[in-house]
């Protein structure tokens, strides 16, 4: 199982009058060119859960949506996981 090595890309997408907000993750590979898409959670728990499922202690994945929740845009950088724990997790196509 090769390991990829990126940024996850962590955004919140504000609703507008048809949809409600929601948070985007994508993983941003350092180097080569990767079908990569992103992964949506509806709300707050979702994503800490998410975050979670990527090998994020519980303390770090309740940090980093904290922190997401209040800035609206956050880089988590240096991410080393599994290919196959990525397309798991539906970050790779």
């Amino acid at each position: 199982m090769p390991k990829l090595t990126g940024n996850l890309r962590v955004k919140t997408i504000p609703g507008n009058a048809g949809a409600r907000p929601c948070y985007e993750v994508v993983f941003v590979p350092y180097a080569g060119r990767l079908a990569t898409r992103p992964a949506i959670a509806n709300n707050h728990d979702e994503l800490v859960s998410l975050l979670m499922d990527l090998k994020f202690s519980e303390d770090d994945a309740m940090r980093w949506a904290g922190k997401v929740r209040s800035e609206g845009l956050v880089l988590i950088a240096s991410v080393e996981r599994t290919d196959s724990l990525l397309r798991e997790r539906g970050l790779l196509a």
